[in-house]
This record gives C-alpha cells, structure tokens and sequence, in this order.
C-alpha cells in the first residue's frame, strides 16, 4: 500500500507540487492589496479528508482543485481564487468546516469529497445557506431523495455504476454466482443494494455479504466466509486503502485459488501501484475514470498532471478537477459569483469534457457521463510500469429524476 499520509506529509508533497494549501491560500490572491472590487477574492472552499482512511484520497482530491484553478489561471471574473482547504474526516466536522468558510470567510462555493455522507450533511447546509456545494460522493441520494437546488454531483451513482460494471463481470467471467464484502456505511449500502439488484434482475445467485467498518486491517473474518460459500466471484464494494488491503490479503489467502475477484468501483492508478500486478492480475475493477480514456480533454489532464506532479491522474484528481473546472466555467458564463446566477448557469450546461460530450441535468444536477469497466492485467502483460489494464466496456446508466426521488426544491 501506498505510504500513509499525515497533515504534516501532505503539506510537504503539496508545497512541493506546487499549488497546495500554503500555495492556495498566499499564493491566489491574498497577500496582494486590494483597491478596488475587482480584486476581491472569490472564496472557494475545498472540504476533503486530510486524516482517516481516506487521507491519500484527500490529497489527490486536492491536487485536482489545486491544477483546475492553476489551468484557469488562477482568477474568475477578473478576480483572484481564493482557495480554503479543510479536512473533513466526518459529518459533524463537514459541516462545521463549511460553516466556517461561509460565514466567516465568505464562501459562495463548496468542493466536497470523498464521503457520501460528509456531502449528504454539507449538501442539505448548503441549500439552507444559497450556495453552491460541488458534492462529489457515490450515493444515490447525493441527486435522488436529499436532491436540492444548490448541490450538484459528477460522479455517477452506484446504481449507474453497478449497471455497467456487475453485467460486465457476469458476461467476462461467466459468473452465475456472487458473494460481496461492504463497508458498513451509506455508500457500501448503495452498492450492495444495487448489486442486488442487478444479480436479480440477471437471474443470479447471491450467496451472502460480510460487512466490515472503515479503515478495516484484518480481513481474515471476511476472506473466509467468502472462501466457504465458493462464489464465482466475490465482489469488494469498499474504496481506497480498504479495497487495497482488502486485495492484498486475499491474494495472501489463496481466494483467487476459489472464486474469481472483482471491486466495484476504485480510484484507478493510484490503487494499482499499492496493490501491485501480481495481486491484480486478471481482476475487474469498475472505475469513473481511467487515464486510458481516448480524448483530447483528457490527454490534456494527463499530461498537466503528469507535469506538476509526476505521476497519472487517479479518479479522484480527475473527477476534483473537472467538477472545478465546471464550476469556474459557469461562474464566468453567469458573469456573476451569486450562487444562484451560477446555478442557473449549471443546469443544462453541456460541453466537452474528460469522457467526451458532458453535461449537467437541470432536473437532478446530475453530470452525466460514462461509468468505465478495467481489466487488470498480470506482469507478464504489461507493456510499460503503469500498463495495469485496459477498458473492457463502458456505458451512460441513470434513472429519471422522478424515478430517483428527486424533487428539487
């Protein structure tokens, strides 16, 4: 696994990359004296988790704000980006961190990620507040039932996901037959109802699911009941450091010896280094984004990003990024940083983006925009260090905004 990041770590790496939260707030803006409107800072708060099991996941989160606002060039509206940046391990301190930007610092504008339930609570905040909360969390409920005026998503829901991603896995591997290991939280429950779903609609069978909490470090529990119900395949619907864990010790008990190994939904690259080839050698991995995706948007973030920080962009760098790069574009199509000019901005706004032809549904503020299936490849398979898989498949699945629940206020 990739080594654990701290506050300290990632002040370090950020500083050193070249526009982190040091960078983002003293840099865009702030030290510079202000004479005239013009060049008050439009204030943007990027709320991510810097501590916890998703801390890495927080630091690749933040370099793609942080490259988004450097691309655009660092102002909108003629203004300076003022960029805030807060950790938000949980909730209850998601909530009060927004708080604290809005109505001290004078945020019109929220990036949250990566936890459902962090954008569910700053979501229904904003709404209260008028202002814009760029929510960036996997749960159906982000644009279905908790769907307001002023939250908008681009990651596709898991049960968009799970659409494309399970039939893949069924159809590849010739699977009639399912167990699932979840992560006991808003998300994992999303996944594994969805998944569900699918086998059921598809005639599957499924045999049973074992539930583990966040930031899990022994999967032995896990790994042998799966073992026991001989599965065609067990499908981890965890994220981040737990999936990579979660992997590798599989692969140290020998489950790929039973059942066929497959993840839902990752992070990408970044997740491929930690775990290795060896271990993920002929696993299928559904993912929003993958480097391999063939177009011109794309390649551009690639290699901005390769530039700045010498590696591939991971999903969660790539989806911050487009979600900023939306949002700095809208706020200059409303000519205005009134959150609810850049709303009306937003819906229905269309364009071409990292998997081709974007766009934002007014009914939902859903993005909408392929969900992509990967296969990973063994060693001997590989033809470059960062050859992990190629795209098997890929497909656009949402439900409507009134089957979804969606009623926007």
């Amino acid at each position: 696994m990739a080594r654990k990041i701290n506050r300290r770590t990632f002040f370090k790496s950020s500083v050193a990359g070249g526009l982190g939260l040091i960078g983002a707030v003293k840099g865009i803006g702030l030290t510079a004296p202000r004479s005239a409107k013009a060049e008050e800072p439009v204030t943007i708060l990027n709320a991510t988790t810097f501590s916890g099991a998703y801390a890495e996941a927080g630091m690749y989160c933040s370099r793609g704000v942080n490259l988004a606002i450097k691309r655009y060039g660092g102002k909108v509206l003629g203004r300076p980006i003022r960029l805030v940046e807060r950790d938000v391990p949980n909730p209850t301190e998601g909530v009060r961190k927004a708080q604290e930007a809005v109505e001290r610092l004078g945020a019109g504008f929220l990036i949250v990620s990566p936890s459902s339930a962090t954008v569910l609570a700053v979501g229904e905040y904003a709404a209260k507040k008028s202002v814009i909360c760029m929510g960036n969390g996997g749960s159906d409920k982000i644009t279905g039932s908790a769907c307001n005026k002023f939250t908008f998503r681009r990651q596709v829901p898991t049960w968009g996901a799970v659409r494309e991603v399970v039939p893949r896995i069924i159809e590849v591997y010739q699977a009639d037959s399912f167990y699932t290991i979840t992560p006991e939280y808003v998300f994992g429950e999303d996944l594994l109802r969805n998944t569900k779903e699918v086998l059921e609609q598809r005639g599957k069978k499924f045999l049973g699911n074992s539930y583990h909490p966040l930031g899990e470090t022994e999967y032995s529990p896990h790994l042998t009941k799966a073992m026991a119900m001989k599965a065609d395949c067990v499908l981890f619907l965890n994220f981040g450091g737990d999936t990579v864990n979660a992997l590798k010790q599989a692969a140290n008990f020998g489950l790929q010896k039973v059942s066929r190994v497959a993840c839902a939904w990752g992070s990408g690259i970044t997740q491929m280094k930690a775990i290795g080839p060896k271990v993920l050698e002929d696993v299928i991995w559904g993912l929003q984004y993958f480097y391999k995706i063939d177009t011109p948007k794309n390649k551009e973030l690639v290699e901005a990003f390769r530039e700045e920080y010498g590696e591939l962009p991971p999903y969660t760098s790539a989806t911050l990024y487009a979600t900023t790069m939306s949002l700095l574009e809208c706020i200059d199509t409303a000519g205005s940083t009134e959150p609810i000019k850049v709303v009306e901005a937003l819906e229905g706004y269309e364009y071409d983006g990292l998997t081709g032809r974007e766009s934002w549904r007014a009914c939902d503020h859903q993005c909408l925009k392929p969900y992509y299936t990967i296969q990973c490849k063994g060693p001997q398979d590989m033809k470059h260090k960062e050859d992990y898989g190629d795209i098997i498949g890929s497909s656009v699945n949402y439900q409507s905004c009134e089957d979804k629940g969606c009623k926007m206020a």
